[in-house]
């Protein structure tokens, strides 16, 4: 499969959004992680849990570096940005005088930075990040500033973004989101002095849309218990009379 070819699948199959709030419509390296990054991985911390009708859902994330020998670095100040230059894609694209675009390879790199992407899947909300039943929100801050660094065996705990009730109190039932990514987004020139950019993946939680395409993966589920009827309150309500009236006549 060629680079095209990977491009328009990619891109048919799977809408991103960045956490500065950009459509991908131009540039995407492969669907799945490439193997020289497969040291890193990137997991849903608290993956499942039940939550009320109005209550504001909070991601958190954990990127890790599994590799026990060497650190992952990305610093605009090292040759290669830090990384190993066969590590890095080889070509890219660019938009020529005319605005049209083209693909060329990469004589050099001269700038890199990471961004952690929100990847349009499963229930939470209707349309990629906004609803109904939620819209996502991003968090604050950039947890991926370069420069960047992680030890080896180590580990980033940061909050992805919030899925907050679009309209009105969320009906009962069982919520899915399967795929946020990492993405190492790389700026150079072709051979002729012209701007390229690639953006390949680093990792992500799951590369499916299923319990069960993502198994063996890392998936974020929320359980939303249904809203009590006002008989139910009055019914807990009478309980706590009737309870202290009991410890009344026992003391």
């Amino acid at each position: 499969m060629n680079m095209r070819s990977s491009l328009c699948r990619a891109l048919t199959r799977i809408a991103l959004v960045a956490a500065a709030g950009l459509l991908v419509t131009a540039q995407a390296s492969a669907e799945v992680p490439p193997a020289r990054w497969s040291s890193l991985s990137l997991t849903f911390l608290q993956p499942a849990g039940v939550v009320g009708p109005s209550d504001s859902i909070d991601v958190w994330l954990r990127f890790a570096n599994t590799d026990l020998t060497a650190a992952f670095t990305v610093d605009n100040n090292l040759p290669n940005g830090g990384l190993n230059p066969a590590d890095l894609p080889t070509q890219g694209w660019g938009t020529d005088a005319g605005g049209t675009p083209f693909y060329a390879d990469f004589a050099s790199y001269s700038k890199f930075s990471l961004a952690t992407w929100f990847g349009c899947s499963g229930n939470f909300t209707k349309s990629c990040t906004d609803g109904p039943p939620y819209s996502f929100t991003f968090a604050s801050g950039i947890p991926l500033a370069v420069p960047f660094s992680l030890a080896p065996g180590q580990t980033l705990d940061y909050l992805h973004g919030s899925f907050i009730p679009s309209a009105g109190p969320v009906a009962a039932g069982d919520y899915y989101f399967y795929r946020s990514l990492i993405s190492i987004d790389v700026n150079g020139l072709d051979a002729a002095g012209n701007d390229l950019r690639q953006l390949a993946w680093l990792t992500q939680t799951c590369n499916g849309d299923s319990v069960a395409a993502c198994a063996n993966q890392s998936y974020f589920t929320r359980t939303v218990g249904a809203v009590p009827e006002p008989s139910t309150y009055m019914m807990m309500a009478l309980g706590l009379v009737i309870m202290g009236w009991q410890l009344r006549r026992r003391r």
